[in-house]
């Protein structure tokens, strides 16, 4: 690419002086401009790089989001899973509670029925 877009000619007068001077004026402005274009360019290749870079890095941290989630969902399958074994094993626990109060309930009658049996018998042997 090229920066020069006056070609000086000598001329005669101060028509082709001042044309010049306003030449050269010009390719200096499309010089500059050039150099800042292609600067430009450079740093639109490197955000460009950057760019690309980030979206790859996006990408592995989205991979790793979805096996975390996944891991989640396993873990909280595992909470429910625990949390009802727990509640079964409670109601569990009270049933076997009820159980122990009836059998001690039992005992006790039992005991009770004995006591007053042996009374009875004892009456009947003393009368």
């Amino acid at each position: 690419m090229n920066s020069k877009t006056y070609e000086s000619v000598q001329g005669i007068g101060k028509t082709g002086q001042e044309l010049e001077n306003f030449g050269t004026a010009q390719n200096q402005l499309n010089a500059d401009i050039l150099k800042e274009l292609r600067i430009m360019q450079l740093q639109a290749n490197m955000l460009t790089h950057h760019l690309k870079e980030a979206q790859e890095e996006i990408s592995k941290l989205k991979e790793e989001q979805v096996k975390y989630i996944l891991k989640l969902n396993q873990c909280k399958a595992q909470v429910d899973s625990l949390t009802h074994q727990l509640e079964t094993k409670d109601s569990f626990q009270a049933e076997v509670e009820a159980l122990r109060q009836e059998v001690g309930r039992l005992k006790l009658t039992a005991r009770l029925n004995t006591n007053a049996i042996e009374r009875l018998s004892h009456k009947e042997e003393e009368s």
